[in-house]
């Protein structure tokens, strides 16, 4: 398989700049990691790093997928979708994972369509003084 799941500990790689507000500080990442419950993984393609992804565990069988990113010189080839795709079935298989919910920010389009692409389905709106997201879920 070309594409490659490792334990990480720290997001690594590039973000574009307009992306940046779109998932967590690498500082919060970082501190995320250290908790039970969450499982990161740097995503290597060719063993090229090209993302990262970071799941917190809420309940037996359910994750948040709470960070996805693609580094910025692999946006747009295909790589963000394949990998999701590969990663859920890793999830379900290795972590027994029976439901992953996630979020997008309002407006992002580009995360809409990545998500619902591997089966995700919208399933309400957070509109709050500091927050307009999108909820979603995907059971396995």
């Amino acid at each position: 398989m070309d594409i490659i799941f490792k334990p990480s500990k720290e997001i690594k790689v590039n973000i574009k700049e307009g992306q940046l507000g779109q998932i967590s500080s690498p500082a919060r990442i970082k501190k995320a990691c250290e908790k039970e419950e969450v499982i990161a993984f740097d995503i290597l393609y060719k063993d090229d790093l090209i993302g990262f992804a970071l799941f917190k565990k809420y309940d037996k069988g359910k994750f948040f997928l709470w960070n996805y990113a693609i580094d910025k010189d692999y946006q747009g080839m295909g790589l963000g979708k394949r990998s999701l795709t590969v990663l859920l079935s890793l999830m379900k298989k290795d972590y027994k994972a029976t439901e992953i919910s996630t979020s997008y920010i309002f407006g992002n389009e580009v995360a809409k369509g990545l998500y619902e692409k591997v089966g995700f389905v919208e399933t309400d709106v957070v509109e709050e003084p500091d927050c307009h997201e999108v909820n979603m879920l995907l059971s396995l």
